[in-house]
């Protein structure tokens, strides 16, 4: 088994030298003082954007849906114009950031760029291509407020200052807009043929385009499965 050791860096009142060796590390980039309860949260909760990361390639591996293989493509897109970003703007981080544990710039920020490009591209994907009626008033709000964390939290663990996760905010929301026009104007009208070429019948890719509810409908797809599937034993 592979352990991933990240090193998240919660904030010293007196200082990061003043007590480095009461902290301990915690998991990909973070270090926290055990003492601060808020802090050791939130050390967690920034480590959302790799659980997201991770579950949409899952979703590629398992749905090999086109939409979804598209949207992790953006996604990796955005991280390469982040990190080009930062090489080219040379920002730094805050002082008091752990620079022997995250060397690279902070201009703009990765964790608010990773969450504003995730919530344009859906929040499109869902008023164009889904039925806005079948996500909860509920689900909209927590992903606000689930944005509204992320960036505070950055803040609070000094990864970044308060402008660097403003730039990240606006430069994830203008690229998410972009990639989802690209996607939804030049890229939706091939899918088909893409689907139904040599490549797309050896990976098997699916194109769930016209499906408003994917839950639903793999939900009845598997009902009709198993109903006709006892149906044939009776029969024979």
């Amino acid at each position: 088994m592979v352990v991933v050791t990240v090193v998240l860096h919660i904030a010293n009142p007196n200082g990061l030298s003043a007590k480095l060796g009461t902290h301990r590390n915690l998991s990909c980039n973070v270090q926290k003082n055990p003492d601060d309860v808020f802090g050791c949260i939130a050390a967690w909760i920034s480590q959302i954007p790799l659980i997201i990361g991770f579950s949409v390639l899952c979703l590629v591996f398992f749905h090999r849906d086109l939409h979804t293989i598209f949207y992790a493509v953006g996604m990796l897109a955005n991280e390469v114009i982040c990190k080009v970003s930062k090489k080219i703007i040379r920002i730094p981080r805050p002082p008091t950031h752990p620079k022997s544990l995250v060397s690279s710039y902070g201009m703009p920020s990765n964790h608010a760029t990773f969450m504003f490009f995730m919530m344009a591209y859906f929040s499109l994907f869902i008023k164009y291509r889904l039925s806005p009626r079948h996500y909860s008033f509920f689900a909209r709000r927590f992903i606000v407020s689930l944005l509204f964390l992320m960036s505070v939290i950055t803040v609070y663990l000094e990864f970044h200052y308060v402008n660097q996760v403003c730039v990240g905010a606006l430069v994830g929301s203008v690229l998410g807009c972009l990639w989802f026009y690209i996607v939804h104007v030049i890229l939706t009208p091939r899918f088909p043929r893409i689907v139904e070429s040599k490549i797309g019948r050896a990976l098997m890719l699916q194109d769930f385009t016209h499906i408003p509810n994917i839950l639903k409908f793999e939900y009845n797809a598997v009902k009709t499965f198993h109903s006709q599937s006892r149906t044939s034993r009776k029969g024979s």
